[in-house]
């Protein structure tokens, strides 16, 4: 089950955009335009639009002239027709702004059936995670003192695993704009020490798994396990139809996911369908980027 629209098209994204300095723009059709200036020109993307055509690309264009970008860059959403794109000088980009591939988890699908679409391996760690008596505790639009205590453990996890971590600041600036769409889950051992933690933000009918994190404490547990399939069936109790697990490992993008595999494993344990999204496309507007393009594809 892929969601009608994806949370970077939402107004709550173009709202946390803008806390970013990034500026929005709406077609008439409905696509989000996000665009920044700067004192070279300005850069603009459009990230997992529903699908459009030729008509709605000449809209965006016709917008885009008067920023003076330096370059237009387009990440299509799943069934787009990539050959508008083509069309109108766009050419393909090795280097996605956003995760090229996710998961998505039915969460229409019966408890036994999600059960069943896990692997063994998370089944046991599951099972191994209750006999531990790990208590979770789930948050909607939670607190600064509970934000701060997972932004804490997901920046060691960063550092561990040598990956970015956002900004506390764009973290609570996602719980100011979210509200009570936002949810946090933190897992903690009997004696009340933390564990791990999970991070969500919901549009529409999909909840979107923005981010986790582990501490060094429950390295030796099972944490992580539990809390994400309890999470499913949380927001399986909300009324939820898919699960968004943002982002796998992509073969087509080895220097950008090629070390997502730890927790692309994680992932893949929970079922779900795998979904690939069409390459990034870009058209250089500035007259130098054009010209250093005739030499070979730009880093962009």
């Amino acid at each position: 089950m892929i969601p009608k629209v994806d949370i970077r098209q939402s107004e709550n994204w173009a709202e946390y955009l803008h806390s970013l300095n990034w500026n929005s723009h709406k077609t008439s059709s409905g696509v989000n335009i996000e665009y920044i200036k700067s004192f070279l020109g300005g850069i603009v993307k459009i990230q997992r639009p529903a699908l459009f055509d030729k008509k709605d690309l000449a809209e965006i264009e016709t917008f885009c002239k008067g920023i003076k970008p330096l370059f237009i860059k387009i990440e299509p959403y799943v069934g787009q027709n990539v050959g508008v794109l083509e069309e109108f000088g766009y050419i393909r980009s090795d280097i996605p702004m956003v995760p090229p591939s996710t998961i998505y988890i039915d969460l229409t699908r019966s408890e036994e059936e999600l059960w069943t679409n896990i692997s063994h391996g998370a089944k046991y760690s599951v099972k191994w995670a209750q006999k531990e008596s790990i208590t979770l505790r789930f948050y909607q639009n939670p607190l600064k003192e509970k934000l701060e205590l997972y932004f804490q453990m997901v920046q060691e996890t960063g550092r561990r695993k040598h990956f970015y971590t956002q900004p506390y600041k764009d973290m609570l600036s996602k719980v100011k704009i979210w509200g009570k769409e936002c949810h946090m889950v933190l897992a903690y051992d009997k004696e009340g020490n933390l564990l791990s933690g999970k991070f969500f933000l919901c549009y529409g009918d999909t909840v979107l798994y923005s981010s986790g994190g582990t501490t060094k404490r429950g390295l030796g547990s099972k944490g992580g396990y539990e809390p994400m399939w309890k999470s499913i069936l949380y927001f399986k109790g909300l009324g939820y139809k898919v699960m968004d697990l943002e982002g796998k490992d992509d073969e087509r993008f080895p220097s950008v996911t090629g070390n997502w595999g730890g927790f692309s494993y994680f992932k893949e344990s929970f079922g779900g369908e795998v979904v690939e999204f069409p390459y990034p496309y870009i058209k250089y507007i500035s007259p130098i980027l054009k010209f250093m393009g005739k030499f070979g594809k730009l880093p962009l």
